[in-house]
This record gives C-alpha cells, structure tokens and sequence, in this order.
C-alpha cells in the first residue's frame, strides 16, 4: 500500500473520533473530556502534515536534491510535536480555569461509553500505522502512531477520572486528570521534537544497525585490509555509511575494487535502504591517515603526475 494510504486513513479516523469526544464531552460536561477532544484536534493536524510529508518524501532524486528528499518525514513529525505542546497548554489551561471555576459533571453512561469507544478505535488504528511504520521505516507514521497510542492512553484516563469524580461528588478530580493529561502530552511533544531535531541533524544510525555495520566490517579486517573513517547516518527512511578501507599499495585496482564490492554487497544485505560510499587508500601511505577526522587538514597539493 501507498504510504500516503496510511496518513489518508488516519486522517478520516481522526474526524470520526474528535466527532465522538465532543458528543461526549457535550454528554457530561467534563473538562478532561475537552481536552480529550482538542488533542485530537492535533491528531488531525498532524495527519495532514503526515500525508504531505509522505508524498515530498517519496520523490525521486533531482539536481537540487541529490540524496533524495527523505527527511521531509522530520518536518512533519517536528510540526506534529509543535502542534502537541499547542494543545497540551490548551488543555492545562482549561484545568487552571476549572479548578477556579469549579463546574458540576455529570456521568453520562453513553458519553463515556463514547469515549472508550474511541480508545478501541485508536488503538486499532496506531497499531496499524505502527506495523506499517516498522515495515516501510517512516519515521512520519512513527511519530503520527505514537501520538494517537498516547491518545488512547489519555481517553481511558479521562473517562476513569470522570466516573471518580460523580462517584466521589469530588469537583476537583476531573480538571485534576486534564491537568495530568496536558503533562503526559508535553512529553509525548517533546520526544517528536527531539527526534525530529535528531533527524535533521543526522543522528548516527540506530545502536542495532550500527552493530550491524560494525560486524560486516570486522569479517573483512585482516592483515592487509583495514578501516577508518567510519562514520553513519539517517535519513528518512534511507540510511547512509561511509569509510575508507585501507589495503596494500601493491594490490591491483581491481582487486580493491573487488574487495569494496564484497564489503558494500554483504552490508546491503546486512541493512535494508543502506547508502555506502566508501574510499580505497593504501595502507602504507602516510597520507592515508591525514583523513581519519570529519574535516581535512589543509595540506599542499601534490601536482605530481601519475605515471602513464
């Protein structure tokens, strides 16, 4: 299925639920209710960018964009993340208010029955775009899945608090439980952030695949090939390495050749969507090792010929 399938069907859900919060809280009153409903509001929002990002993302390369435009999913999760913390202050300032202005609920059975109702329906849906996200590796349906997750959580917490509150003929409790809930949002807004500043910054790859690279790497080293250089990172969905292999400065250049080839070969197999760009050195070159760090030391140039 089309990635932006995904989005598009967590865009439609989303109306459907915030339609069910919203009798619900019209139901019973309850504040923590609201803020139920206006974080679903984001769930809009952010399927919406989802499905704009999906579609950037999934251009090919161009002349301006030679590594692809992957990282268009990093802007969509980075604005869902915004979109978040919006509404988490929403929501605790509603609370604020409540717990000045305390205001009579009322336990509705069908107004909460609607909103666990929603909880099913999310969490059906987040599971979903959860297996979808692992399988394709889009960082955009991760972040959209992991958001309603913590929106499931949320509603059950609010119908629970609203039940207590009649129960106990206690007013506080139910803007208590929207307070709590606009904290849990913050962080759930602040994790997309990060990880979105991540990507945009080319985070190294994930531990696990780092492993991966490391253990491919070391099957080649030997006593006339080595490594350095090494260095990974992430975008999108694509994942990048690269290094310089060192061998002995008598070896032909298509047995270096041949050598890179081995090396790029099992590492594509190791890890799916992996980019390799590497560079052949000779090992008994001091030059070789002027290199290792990120930025070159500035050295003069060697105008000397290559021999024909």
């Amino acid at each position: 299925m089309n990635l932006r399938r995904y989005a598009w069907i967590s865009l439609q859900v989303a109306f459907v639920v915030i339609f069910l919060k919203i009798v619900a809280y019209l139901l019973t009153g309850a504040v923590s209710l609201l803020s139920d409903a206006l974080e679903s509001v984001v769930n809009i929002l952010g399927a919406s960018a989802t499905m704009w990002a999906l579609a950037v993302s999934e251009q090919p390369p161009d002349d301006d964009h030679a590594h692809g435009h992957d990282k268009a999913e990093y802007f969509s999760s980075g604005f869902e993340g915004a979109l978040i913390l919006v509404a988490a202050i929403v929501i605790i300032s509603s609370a604020i208010m409540r717990f000045i202005t305390p205001q009579e609920i009322d336990a509705a059975p069908i107004g909460i029955a609607l909103a666990l109702v929603t909880s099913v329906i999310n969490f059906v849906l987040a599971r979903w775009l959860l297996r979808a996200a692992k399988q394709h590796d889009s960082m955009a349906l991760e972040a959209d899945a992991r958001h309603i997750m913590s929106d499931v959580v949320t509603s059950i917490a609010v119908s629970g608090g609203v039940v207590l509150a009649v129960a106990t003929s206690i007013q506080w409790i139910d803007p208590l439980f929207a307070l709590i809930v606009g904290l849990n949002i913050i962080r759930t807004g602040w994790d997309l952030l990060k990880r979105s500043a991540d990507g945009l910054l080319d985070a190294s790859l994930l531990p696990a695949d780092h492993e991966r690279v490391m253990s491919v790497i070391h099957h080649f080293k030997n006593e006339n090939v080595d490594f350095h250089a090494i260095r990974t990172r992430r975008s999108g969905s694509r994942k990048f390495v690269t290094f310089h292999v060192l061998v002995p400065g008598e070896w032909s250049v298509q047995r270096g050749h041949e050598v890179l080839e081995a090396i790029e070969i099992e590492l594509t197999h190791a890890i799916p969507h992996l980019h390799i760009t590497t560079h052949l050195e000779p090992n008994d070159d001091p030059s070789s090792f002027h290199d290792i760090e990120l930025h070159r030391p500035i050295t003069q140039p060697n105008h000397t010929s290559p021999s024909s």
